[in-house]
């Protein structure tokens, strides 16, 4: 499974909608969506925030 699928699984399972979890990040929803499509990938800096936001490890998300 790709890093998109993985974050959109994650966002879910948190029960979060994207404009939520965009707004805890301070970032667009659009931003979130092309996270979740695999069209644009977040920063490192937000890849850390998005795993405390929807409380998973970097781990789960990179399936490491």
């Amino acid at each position: 499974m790709d890093i998109g699928k993985k974050i959109k699984e994650a966002r879910k399972g948190a029960g979060m909608t994207q404009k939520e979890l965009a707004e805890k990040l301070g970032v667009y929803a659009k931003d979130i969506c092309r996270w979740e499509t695999g069209e644009r990938t977040p920063s490192l800096q937000l890849f850390t925030e998005l795993c405390k936001c929807l409380k998973v490890s970097a781990d789960s998300i990179l399936e490491l």
